[in-house]
C-alpha cells in the first residue's frame, strides 16, 4: 500500500496511539473505528490490524510508564494480567463464529457501559485519584473475573481491553486514573498476543494495512506517555468518555445499516 492510503492510515495511528498511551486503551479504540468506518476496512480483518497498534502502544508506552516511577503498579497487572490473557485467547477463537454486524454491536455496547462507568467515577463528589483504596480478597478475584471478560473484548474486537480494564483497575482495585492507564497499557501486549494468534489462522491479518498503523502508533504512544503526567485526570476522563461514546454510536448506526 503505497500513496494516499498509506498516509492515511500512518495519520490514524498517530492518533491511535497518542490516544491509547494517554487513557491506557491500547490504541484499537482509535485505530478499529478509523479502518472501518473511515478506510472501508471489514471489521474482521480491522480488529486483527487493531491488535496490533495495541502490541505497538504497549511497547512504545510501558517503557517509558515504568521509568516514570510508581505510576506502573506491576504486582497488580502481572495478578489480573493471568485473567486477561486468558480471555484474549478465548475472545481471539470466538470472533470467527461471529458475523460483522454482530461484533459491531458488541463494540458499541462495551464503550457506552465504560463510558458510563467513568461518568459516574466524575460525579462523585470524593475522589479516588489521589490516594489507594483498601482492596480485600473478594474486590481481586472481582477484579480477576472482569478482565477475563476484557481479555475476550479484547480478542473479539481487536481494542486490547484497555477501555474495560481502566475502569476495573481504578474503580474496582481503587488505582488513581493515571495509575490504572499507565497499569492497562503494561497488560495489554501480552493480552493481545494470544488474540492476534487467533486472527493469523483465520487468514484476518493484513500485514499491508498493519505496517503504516504499527509505525504511526509507535510515535503517537511515545509521545503520549511523554505528555501524560502532565495533564489534568479530570481533563483525561472527559477526553475518555467523548471517545467512547462517538464510537459507540458510530459503530451502532453501521451494524444497523448492514444488518
Amino acid at each position: 500500500m503505497v500513496g494516499i492510503d498509506f498516509l492515511w492510515i500512518f495519520g490514524g495511528g498517530l492518533l491511535a496511539g497518542l490516544v491509547g498511551a494517554l487513557l491506557g486503551l491500547g490504541g484499537g479504540l482509535v485505530a478499529v473505528p478509523f479502518l472501518n468506518l473511515i478506510m472501508g476496512v471489514p471489521i474482521h480483518q480491522a480488529a486483527a490490524v487493531g491488535l496490533v497498534s495495541t502490541l505497538s502502544v504497549s511497547c512504545g508506552a510501558a517503557g517509558r510508564y515504568l521509568r516514570q516511577g510508581e505510576l506502573v503498579q506491576v504486582p497488580v497487572g502481572l495478578e489480573m494480567e493471568l485473567g486477561a490473557a486468558l480471555g484474549g485467547l478465548t475472545g481471539g477463537y470466538l470472533v470467527g463464529w461471529l458475523s460483522g454486524p454482530i461484533v459491531q454491536i458488541v463494540f458499541a455496547l462495551v464503550m457506552a457501559a465504560s463510558a458510563v462507568q467513568i461518568v459516574r467515577s466524575l460525579l462523585k463528589q470524593a475522589s479516588q485519584d489521589d490516594r489507594h483504596g483498601t482492596v480485600g480478597l473478594g474486590r481481586r478475584f472481582l477484579a480477576l473475573g472482569l478482565c477475563y471478560a476484557a481479555g475476550v473484548v479484547s480478542g473479539l474486537l481487536g481494542i486490547g481491553g484497555g477501555m474495560v480494564l481502566v475502569p476495573i483497575l481504578h474503580l474496582v482495585l481503587r488505582l488513581s486514573f493515571k495509575q490504572a492507564a499507565a497499569t492497562s497499557n503494561f497488560m495489554m501486549g501480552l493480552t493481545a498476543l494470544p488474540a492476534l494468534c487467533g486472527f493469523i489462522v483465520r487468514g484476518d491479518f493484513q500485514l499491508r494495512l498493519a505496517a503504516p498503523l504499527a509505525l504511526g502508533v509507535l510515535l503517537g504512544a511515545n509521545f503520549g506517555s511523554r505528555i501524560m503526567p502532565r495533564i489534568k485526570t479530570r481533563l483525561l476522563k472527559v477526553f475518555f468518555v467523548g471517545i467512547l461514546a462517538y464510537a459507540a454510536v458510530e459503530m451502532l448506526r453501521k451494524a444497523v445499516m448492514t444488518w
